[in-house]
């Protein structure tokens, strides 16, 4: 299938922003393209992507007796029509029943803690400082649903839960950025979430005109030193401004359910299956040298 971006391209071609190359790709003036999935293959390309839910941190709860939320941390995923659907199915993600919380998950890096949590390795298919990140897609909607388009710090131990177990608070540093997280049962309200974990202005609730489980929307995110700008369909629509993140950080796409009930809200038992976060496209580029 081929890709809804021209279009899409005539819209910001005529303020520069980008430009479709002869190839099909998607040229921006001034950025060079590092990553690029458009999930058109037969499977999920595992040059890129770990199909699991951090692993790597499963392994190091297990060591220390942290209890995971998740019965089974394996992805499930559907490649269809040149989209990666992100799948809860009523079995799987395998669970005792179809309400019991759990995650689907792909991502560009894991680790792997050696005798001690000084000793580490990671594991990285892609991870990038500063930049431009973009998806295109579309998200479900259900109470208890949870969609995720997040960067995470490759470094394990600048990640949001500490050595013990203990998740950080607001004041240990910037660890994650969330492009957005969008609650299933915010999706009547067209509301959506930006997040900047751990600073005290990093948490946004932005108001859109539409409802993301119907239609397909570009959700994109600039950062550079001490500043955040997200852009909806090639428009800022919310900028940050203070501590950012100092090192390298990774793509993590993930639609989760019952994660953290109080706030996702109860998991529907009568939501019908499947529900599927939908992602057309992932793009990542680098500013030009100046």
């Amino acid at each position: 299938m081929r890709k809804m971006i021209v279009a899409f391209c005539s819209a910001w071609a005529a303020c520069g922003v980008c430009a479709e190359d002869r190839d099909g790709s998607i040229a921006k003036p001034g950025w060079r393209l590092t990553f690029r999935d458009e999930f058109d293959g037969a499977t999920l390309n595992d040059m890129y992507w770990y199909a699991a839910y951090r692993s790597g941190r499963k392994e190091y709860f297990k060591r220390i007796g942290h209890a995971s939320r998740w019965h089974d941390h394996n992805a499930n995923w559907v490649l269809e029509n040149g989209m990666l659907k992100l799948r809860i199915s009523e079995t799987l993600p395998a669970r005792p029943n179809k309400s019991t919380r759990c995650v689907t998950s792909v991502q560009t890096s894991d680790h792997r803690f050696g005798a001690t949590t000084r000793e580490f390795q990671v594991m990285d298919k892609f991870a990038q400082k500063y930049g431009w990140f973009e998806i295109r897609c579309r998200m479900p909607k259900g109470s208890g649903l949870h969609s995720a388009f997040w960067l995470l710090q490759t470094d394990p131990t600048k990640q949001e839960y500490a050595e013990d177990g203990r998740r950080r608070r607001v004041g240990e540093g910037v660890v994650e950025i969330d492009i957005f997280e969008q609650l299933g049962k915010n999706v009547a309200a067209k509301v959506i979430d930006f997040n900047v974990h751990f600073t005290t202005n990093g948490a946004y609730q932005y108001r859109m005109d539409f409802d993301p489980s119907e239609e397909f929307h570009v959700w994109a995110l600039e950062w550079k030193e001490g500043e955040l700008v997200w852009y909806l369909d090639g428009r800022p629509v919310r900028t940050y401004r203070g501590e950012t993140p100092q090192g390298k950080m990774f793509i993590l796409l993930g639609l989760y359910q019952g994660a953290v009930p109080g706030w996702v809200g109860p998991t529907d038992p009568d939501m019908p299956y499947p529900r599927d976060f939908e992602i057309d496209y992932v793009r990542v580029y680098a500013r030009e040298a100046q």
